[in-house]
């Protein structure tokens, strides 16, 4: 078959379209940022596509031979080129309609367990009013509303509970008696390759979760175990306490740092997370795992430590360096101004000149600084950071030599800063 799948560069989107190709399906992959997705998929036939923008009229040609389409398409909450409106609802009813006119009759849509408005998120109120979207055209629909997805490549709501577990002694959790029906990735895309056959159900909608039942505790405490990390104290945070996190969250968001804690996800978690799988699994007979059994499928690797442990410490490493860039930029033209005029009068540079030399260094520093901690190209702005700062190892090197053996160390205390730099850009990735 040929199937089109939407948001084929995201978290179940990526996992399906590998294990439709590995099927023997033609996958046409589409997704709004496709360039590193497409290199690292390169065996995808890839397509741009845009929720925010796109009609059905432009969607019609891209159906052309097309046998079915999934879409898995969604955002957490809007932000900086966010849009859940668009994204849930606008965009995926013009996909929908464009279906219905290719005739394309097959159309899987992925939701999510609690998409009701009664939530009170807008996340889960444009999903609401996407699925009726679809369920009010005449297409041999399927809805489907996992539970907590996950996998061995994690993202978004996984990947921080995964750094939650990476904080050594002690594991802090909001709430931790929500209860999840967590299932793989594997298993959620091997129930909707079976909904592709022909006689499969249609114009149904079902909560999608694995068969065992596991508290968010039990969550941390499994994930501790497969990481190799031992037990744990769970700290259960108040949620009057995290609120100001999540609202920092929010804030990230329209900047566009994207992080899974934000407002939408605190009310999804205390709505519902769980669902009830009981009529997916009787009409289907799909035999998904449990937790712990598909945890113990695959043992946990080195690079899963690593990002388990790296999960917040690299964004600290990147504040701290972003603040240290952005203070001494400040500095230098505040309360240390003095002493920088004094350091480029011994070198020997004109007046004219230090003045030149300290308003450009100081607004370098303050441009870098402020640019690393709004996470805006950072590999790039790392490399820079590198390269300035060997700019600046060899003026002073050329100019004021003694300063290598200075007990200060302004020279020698540089290179662990580039050392971080390093590290920072070496680990800098999205979906």
């Amino acid at each position: 078959m040929k199937i089109l799948i939407t948001g084929a560069s995201g978290f179940i989107g990526s996992h399906l379209a590998a294990q439709l190709h590995a099927s023997g399906h033609h996958v046409l992959a589409a997704g709004r940022d496709i360039a590193q997705a497409a290199r690292r998929a390169p065996d995808l036939d890839w397509m741009a596509c845009d929720f925010r923008h796109d009609s059905a009229a432009d969607w019609l040609p891209r159906l052309e031979g097309v046998d079915a389409v999934i879409n898995c398409v969604g955002v957490l909450q809007d932000g900086l080129g966010d849009n859940s409106r668009a994204a849930h609802v606008d965009g995926a009813a013009a996909l929908f309609a464009a279906c219905e006119q290719a005739g394309v009759r097959r159309v899987i849509h992925v939701s999510a367990v609690g998409a009701d408005a009664a939530s009170g998120s807008a996340y889960a109120r444009d999903k609401q009013d996407g699925e009726a979207a679809l369920t009010a055209l005449d297409l041999d629909w399927v809805i489907l509303r996992p539970s907590l997805v996950i996998a061995r490549n994690v993202y978004g709501g996984t990947a921080l509970v995964r750094a939650l577990c990476g904080i050594p002694w002690l594991t802090p959790l909001v709430g931790g008696e929500q209860v999840f029906r967590p299932i793989g990735a594997e298993d959620l895309s091997a129930a909707i390759h079976d909904l592709l056959q022909p006689g499969a159900p249609s114009r149904v909608s079902w909560d999608v979760g694995g068969l065992q039942r596991v508290t968010m505790d039990e969550l941390a405490r499994g994930y501790r175990r497969w990481l190799g990390f031992g037990k744990t104290r769970i700290w259960h945070v108040p949620r009057w306490l995290a609120a100001p996190a999540f609202a920092v969250g929010d804030l990230l968001g329209w900047i566009g740092v994207r992080t899974s804690m934000r407002t939408t996800a605190l009310k999804q978690l205390d709505f519902d997370v769980e669902g009830d799988p009981t009529e997916w699994l009787a009409a289907t007979g799909a035999t998904p795992r449990g937790f712990d059994d598909y945890l113990a499928s695959a043992p946990a690797g080195l690079q899963d430590r690593w990002h388990a442990r790296l999960g917040f410490a690299r964004p600290l490493a990147r504040w701290v360096l972003g603040l240290y860039w952005l203070a001494t930029g400040i500095l230098s033209l505040t309360i240390a101004s003095d002493h920088a005029y004094s350091v480029l009068q011994a070198a020997g540079y004109s007046p004219a000149m230090q003045a030149f030399l300290l308003w450009f260094g100081s607004a370098f520093d303050i441009a870098m600084g402020a640019a690393m901690v709004a996470k805006w190209r950072v590999r790039w702005i790392a490399a820079i950071m590198i390269a300035g700062t060997f700019a600046y190892i060899l003026a002073l090197s050329l100019t004021l030599p003694g300063l290598w053996a200075d007990a200060l160390g302004p020279i020698l205390k540089v290179f662990p800063m580039m050392a971080l730099a390093l590290m920072i850009a070496a680990t800098e990735d999205e979906r």
